[in-house]
């Protein structure tokens, strides 16, 4: 009689025998394993009949497929991520690498044009000391060759008052003063 209460039970409309045996899911707040990357599989996969077949449900094999998939997705894309993550950091290396290079090239071409500017600059500075040296003689001789001039404009003028006179006088030689 039991048995047959049993059979009877597990006919019924919206009873499901197997609740009775499978452990119960709490949703305890304490624990929470959303981050935890778990296949969301049916927690009753087994459908029960009355006449004592057990068959799996068909949402439950879809679900677990589909689970399947989006953590082989999953999966996937964090292949891809890595990859792009890789790259991009030998991306930042190889960059940063080049801006020591042109950086390094720099300091070498400001070393350079720094030693040029010297070496120009002490040039100048010969140049500037030569061209002084060269207004000071120029105004030297300047200065002789205007003192000269006088001194045959006054013999051109002595000698022309000379030259009368010594003419008035008889021929003679020029004196030198």
């Amino acid at each position: 009689m039991q048995q047959n209460c049993a059979a009877n039970l597990a006919c019924l409309p919206g009873f499901d025998l197997a609740s009775l045996f499978l452990p119960q899911i709490q949703n305890d707040p304490i624990y929470d394993f959303s981050s935890f990357d778990m296949v969301d599989l049916d927690p009753y996969p087994y459908t029960y009949s009355c006449n004592g077949s057990v068959a799996t449900t068909v949402s439950s094999v879809s679900a677990a497929a589909a689970a399947a998939d989006d953590h082989q997705e999953r999966r996937g894309n964090d292949e891809r991520k890595k990859r792009r993550l890789a790259s991009n950091r030998e991306s930042a290396r190889r960059s940063r690498v080049r801006k020591q290079r042109r950086l390094d090239e720099l300091s070498l071409q400001v070393a350079e044009l720094l030693g040029t500017n010297h070496r120009l600059l002490v040039e100048l500075n010969h140049v500037i000391a030569k061209h002084a040296a060269v207004v000071r003689e120029n105004a030297k001789l300047r200065d002789e060759a205007a003192g000269l001039q006088r001194k045959l404009s006054e013999m051109e003028v002595g000698g022309v008052g000379e030259a009368e006179a010594g003419a008035g006088a008889g021929a003679g030689t020029p004196e030198m003063a």
